[in-house]
C-alpha cells in the first residue's frame, strides 16, 4: 500500500452527545462504545494508522474522560494520539477551532484529514492522496462524497456550489453527491475559523462554507464510489453489531 505521505495529521471529530444510541450513550460517548470488542473510534484510528497518518488529535466533550486511554492505545498503532477536550461540542468549525494545540502544530503548508470517529469505513488511500494534491489556500477543503438516497451535496465542475436549498455560488449542478465524513483540509484554514470556545456550523448562515466563499476561496468534492463502510447509528444498529457480518470483515480488514 502506498500511503499518501502528503497526509500525517488527522483530527477526529467525537464530542457529540450521541444522542440516537441514548440509553447506550448516556455513560458512555458513542466513539467509545464497544463494538466487536474495541472503542467504536478505535477502528478510526486503524485505518490512519495504514493510510500513514502519524499524529492524530480526537475532541471530547460529552463525558470525555471516557478517552483517557486512547493514547495508549494509539501508541500500540504507531500513532502519536492527543485528546483535545472543551466544555461541550461547538459543531464542526467550532470543534476544530478549539484543538488549539493541533491547529498551532501544523505547517503552514500541511493537509490535514478531518473525519468522523464513529464509523467504520475503508477508503482507498490514493483516494486521499489525491484529494490533497487538489487542496490549497485558494481551496482549502475538500469534501470526499458519495451516492446515497440524499445526495444534498450541489456539485458543478468539481465544485460545490450548495447544499439542499442553500446556495454557495451560482449555477446548476451536474452532480448531487452526500458527505462521506472525511474531509481534506489545508492549514490555512485556521484563518476561517471563530475563536476557540464559538460555535460554528460547517453549512449554513455564519457557517464555516459561508465564511470560505465570502472570501473568495473554494471548496471541491471529489465522489468515490469504491469503498466500505458499515454504519453504527441507531439503536437497533448497536444491538445487531455482533452478528453483521459485513462489519465484522471490515473490522477484520482494518484492525486484524
Amino acid at each position: 500500500m502506498a500511503p499518501p505521505a502528503s497526509i500525517s495529521d488527522a483530527f477526529v471529530y467525537a464530542a457529540g452527545y450521541g444522542t440516537r444510541l441514548r440509553p447506550y450513550t448516556l455513560d458512555t460517548p458513542k466513539p467509545m462504545l464497544r463494538v466487536l470488542d474495541r472503542p467504536l473510534v478505535e477502528y478510526v484510528l486503524c485505518y490512519l494508522a495504514r493510510v500513514g497518518v502519524t499524529r492524530v488529535t480526537v475532541n471530547g466533550a460529552w463525558l470525555d474522560e471516557a478517552f483517557d486511554g486512547l493514547p495508549e492505545r494509539g501508541r500500540t498503532l504507531g500513532l502519536d494520539v492527543a485528546i483535545s477536550r472543551q466544555p461541550e461540542p461547538f459543531e464542526h468549525g467550532g470543534d476544530l477551532a478549539a484543538a488549539t494545540d493541533f491547529l498551532d502544530g501544523l505547517d503552514d503548508d500541511a493537509r490535514f484529514l478531518a473525519l468522523n470517529g464513529d464509523t467504520v469505513f475503508w477508503l482507498d488511500p490514493a483516494v486521499l492522496e489525491r484529494a490533497a494534491a487538489q487542496v490549497s489556500e485558494a481551496t482549502p477543503l475538500l469534501i470526499i462524497g458519495r451516492e446515497t438516497a440524499a445526495n444534498p451535496l450541489r456539485v458543478r465542475d468539481g465544485r460545490l456550489i450548495g447544499i439542499g436549498g442553500h446556495a454557495y455560488a451560482a449555477g446548476e449542478p451536474d452532480a448531487r453527491l452526500d458527505d462521506f465524513g472525511v474531509r481534506v483540509f489545508h492549514a490555512s484554514i485556521r484563518r476561517f475559523l471563530p475563536e476557540p470556545g464559538s460555535t460554528q456550523s460547517l453549512h449554513g448562515p455564519n457557517s464555516l462554507l459561508a465564511r470560505l466563499y465570502d472570501a473568495g476561496a473554494s471548496v471541491r468534492v471529489v465522489p468515490v464510489s469504491d469503498y466500505e463502510r458499515v454504519e453504527i447509528g441507531t439503536v437497533e444498529d448497536y444491538e445487531g453489531h455482533e452478528t453483521n457480518a459485513a462489519l465484522r470483515a471490515l473490522a477484520e480488514r482494518l484492525c486484524g
